[in-house]
């Protein structure tokens, strides 16, 4: 018996050696971030926090099946993203948040959300469609800040977030156009 525990212990060991090393080296595949990295960071965060928030209500408002499909792609894919940035953040030690206030383009306004909560039926999904275009294109602007990255995560995400908002812009302008 105790030998037998003795190599489960040993082999859940070696299990978990080679992912403590795996995250190690993720750590420090992120030391070379730069200040452009972090600083996106700490804007996409609250920027994707929004963007999840609107889907939820979307979730809760809106019976268009497209809309609803759409936010729920939204809120995983933006969860996950903040995820990483976080992680990023941690990794590197640095601030969850930005120590000044800068505007975040497309970043939606207290009354804008306010108002779109009140909205119901069609009229709730044509506001919610043009205020999440507005707020993926500003999250697409925000992407020149690590568009000359030399950090191969960094890049690899921006691609990615360019790549899933720009053809959910697309998906919401022609489910905008079938509202209308």
């Amino acid at each position: 018996m105790f030998k037998k525990s003795i190599i489960a212990l040993v082999s859940f060991g070696i299990i978990l050696v080679p992912n403590a090393a795996s995250a190690s080296s993720h750590a420090k595949s992120l030391k070379n971030l730069g200040m452009n990295e972090i600083m996106f960071a700490q804007m996409m965060i609250p920027h994707h926090e929004q963007a999840i928030s609107m889907s939820e209500t979307a979730l809760k408002k809106s019976r268009n099946q497209d809309i609803l499909k759409l936010s729920r792609q939204i809120k995983s894919l933006q969860s996950s993203e903040t995820s990483q940035l976080t992680y990023w953040l941690k990794a590197t030690d640095s601030s969850m948040t930005m120590d000044h206030d800068m505007k975040m383009s497309g970043m939606l306004t207290v009354k804008e959300l306010a108002s779109l909560k009140r909205l119901t039926g069609t009229q709730f999904d044509r506001i919610f469609l043009q205020l999440m275009i507005k707020h993926h294109q500003g999250a697409l602007e925000m992407l020149d800040l690590i568009s000359d990255s030399k950090n191969t995560e960094a890049k690899a995400l921006a691609k990615a977030i360019k790549s899933a908002q720009s053809k959910e812009i697309t998906s919401m302008k022609l489910l905008l156009n079938k509202l209308k």
